[in-house]
């Protein structure tokens, strides 16, 4: 497809709307998108639509071994033991690693249990994870490992009074 100097570069609607008119295809809209992501045109003038990058914070120099881990998941393997996906625990001084397989339909309990029994009973418990889990993932593990070690949530609530000046 050749960009035409009326037609413009509209973006992946746009293009879509003005091919269909004359010659449509299976796939139409994939073979779109990827000719406007390698445009260089489209994609110098598109307008950036996600909020700004936060600042990187470094991740401070650890001294004593396993205190911060990082945690994360290789999965779709094949089926091994009747495992199919592995968890990669990494040690944040040390990275010395861990890899502790899991079934396929592990929830965030499994992996939380699987953490502190597999991890736990080496080195202790850690005080920092860092991993990049889906945030219903990370809410639901953090309130699994919670449960595990026996943790319980306490809510308060303030209630402030106000007087008269």
């Amino acid at each position: 497809m050749s960009n035409s100097r009326v037609a413009g570069h509209f973006g992946e609607a746009k293009r879509s709307e003005l091919v269909t008119r004359n010659s449509p295809w299976e796939k139409l809209s994939d073979w779109i998108n990827n000719y406007v992501w390698s445009c260089d045109k489209c994609q110098y003038n598109k307008s950036p639509r996600n909020s700004k990058y936060g600042l990187l914070q470094p991740l401070e120099v650890l001294y004593v071994t396993w205190p911060s881990i990082s945690v994360d998941f290789i999965t779709q393997l094949a089926k091994s033991q009747g495992q199919t996906q592995i968890m990669v625990v990494v040690d944040g001084s040390t990275r010395k690693a861990l890899f502790i397989g899991l079934v396929r339909n592990a929830t965030a309990m499994d992996v939380a249990d699987t953490l502190l029994e597999e991890v736990g009973k080496l080195h202790g418990f850690s005080s920092e994870i860092i991993s990049d889990m889906v945030a219903k993932f990370c809410a639901e593990f953090w309130e699994s490992l919670c449960k595990a070690l026996g943790i319980k949530r306490q809510m308060t609530t303030a209630y402030h009074s106000q007087t008269d000046g």
